[in-house]
This record gives C-alpha cells, sequence and structure tokens, in this order.
C-alpha cells in the first residue's frame, strides 16, 4: 500500500524520549509516524494528515475531552491509551468517555504494545468499511422511503452486502421477487399485492422459475438495468426492472405506471 494511503499512528505526549522510544518501536509497522506534546497540536496533525490510530496519555483535561472529541467526531478513528497514572481522574474520564480499543499501562512489554497498535491498524480498515456500509444502507433506505423507485434500485445494483441488500429489498416501494439458481429466495409484501391486483397468481418462496407468472418469467430473460412494459390486456401494463446483484437476480416490479421514471444512464 502506498504511504499516502496507510493510515499514520499519531503518538501524543510531552516527553521526547517516549516519543523517539515508541517511533522506534513501531517503525516495523511501516506506516506513517506523527508526534504532538498536546492537544493543538495533535488537532492540528490530525486535520492535515490521514491519522488511523492514536496513543495517547491524557494527564489533563484537554486531552481528555480532545479523545473524547475525537470520538465523536472520528469515530473510525482508533483510540490507544497509554499510561503511567491509570488511576487519574483525566484518564479515567478518558477510558469512561472516549471509549479507547485498549488501556496500556508504563511500562509496557514491547511485544505486546507492538502486537496492540497492529490489531488497532486492522480494526481502523474494519471501521472504515462499516461506516461505508452503514451509509451505502442508509443511501439506499433513504431512497426507498422517499419513494425513488429507480433511485433504490440504482444503488442496490452496487451495493456488495448481501445482508443490507436484502433488508433494503423488503423496503422497496415495488413488488419485488429474488431469484437464486432458478427459485424464489425472497420477496417484499408489495409483490403478490400487486399480482393479486392485476389477476395474476401469487408467488411463495422456493417457487421455480417455470412455476412464476408468465410474464415473471419473460422479465427473468429479459435485458438487466432497463425499464420493461408488458401489456397484460387492453387496460393493464406491468413496468419491470431486472438487476443481478450480489445476492441473486431481482425482479422488481408494479402496475405501470406506478414504477417511476428510471435512471438517465439505466
Amino acid at each position: 500500500m502506498p504511504d499516502n494511503l496507510r493510515p499514520g499512528i499519531l503518538l501524543i505526549d510531552d516527553d521526547v524520549d517516549l516519543q523517539q522510544a515508541l517511533v522506534r518501536l513501531l517503525r516495523p509497522l511501516q506506516h506513517p509516524m506523527f508526534c504532538s506534546r498536546n492537544a493543538v497540536e495533535a488537532h492540528a496533525l490530525m486535520t492535515e494528515h490521514h491519522i488511523g490510530v492514536l496513543i495517547c496519555e491524557p494527564r489533563d483535561e484537554r486531552l481528555a475531552a480532545f479523545l473524547i472529541t475525537t470520538r465523536e467526531k472520528q469515530p473510525d478513528v482508533v483510540r490507544l491509551i497509554l499510561t503511567g497514572y491509570p488511576d487519574l481522574s483525566s484518564v479515567l474520564r478518558a477510558v469512561n468517555q472516549a471509549h479507547p480499543f485498549k488501556l496500556l499501562v508504563k511500562p509496557w512489554l514491547n511485544e505486546e504494545l507492538l502486537a496492540t497498535v497492529n490489531q488497532a491498524l486492522e480494526q481502523y480498515v474494519l471501521n472504515r468499511e462499516r461506516e461505508r456500509l452503514l451509509r451505502e444502507y442508509n443511501g439506499i433506505l433513504h431512497n426507498a422511503e422517499a419513494a425513488h423507485a429507480f433511485r433504490s434500485l440504482d444503488a442496490l445494483m452496487h451495493s456488495i452486502h448481501k445482508e443490507m441488500a436484502a433488508d433494503a429489498i423488503h423496503r422497496l416501494p415495488m413488488g419485488v421477487c429474488l431469484l437464486v439458481d432458478g427459485a424464489v429466495h425472497m420477496m417484499n409484501a408489495n409483490a403478490n399485492r400487486y399480482l393479486k391486483e392485476l389477476d395474476l397468481a401469487p408467488i411463495n418462496v422456493a417457487s421455480l422459475l417455470e412455476e412464476l407468472p408468465s410474464v415473471l418469467r419473460q422479465a427473468y430473460d429479459a435485458k438487466r438495468k432497463q425499464r420493461v412494459q408488458a401489456r397484460l390486456n387492453e387496460q393493464r401494463r406491468l413496468d419491470y426492472f431486472v438487476l443481478d446483484l450480489s445476492i441473486g437476480t431481482m425482479i422488481a416490479f408494479a402496475p405501470e405506471p406506478r414504477l417511476g421514471r428510471p435512471p438517465d444512464h439505466a
């Protein structure tokens, strides 16, 4: 990983000798190292650089407040407390409100500290992925709850997290049938409601593709990411839209014109 993409490690302590000892110890991790003596310097470094792990001894209330604020504003950054004063009031406040990944006591064991910081870097990567997935999921749900059908479908198409995509399907403002290996794996509440409204046979979980109403069987073979209007009779039409997701093939449908306008790139 290029250095500019590696999350940095920020050491916050006013003891220069301790900073240098930690830099020497952590150098094998091959992540950028930054040192600060107080909360003001630490804040400036975090503004300028990509920091993934903080190592701090909150010996004063300002540093305790800095750790707490970091947790609130940058929850993905992993916080480690390294202290020789575990009973100090500012340390206890930081532990209780900043929720550090670990509390380490001086003098430390080199192997333990090195392993802990390495684990903290791995946790930072997991935190970032979790935050990304939550943003993705909330975006899908926002679109679904606002009845932006095609925006929801577009977001689902780019979703890689199976559980989040599956949960969002149930909230979509359209009928949805999800097929996996030629059988119905999941459907939402709107699916059979719309089929009944159109005088079509209902579907059930585990139904095979060939058991679906003919219009949905045709949909399975239709071009992906294109809105299709199928005429059922002189008065009724069904709109559908087919996507291949990470969890299977999804057919989204609704009586025309309820599916709305597709995205421009569809």
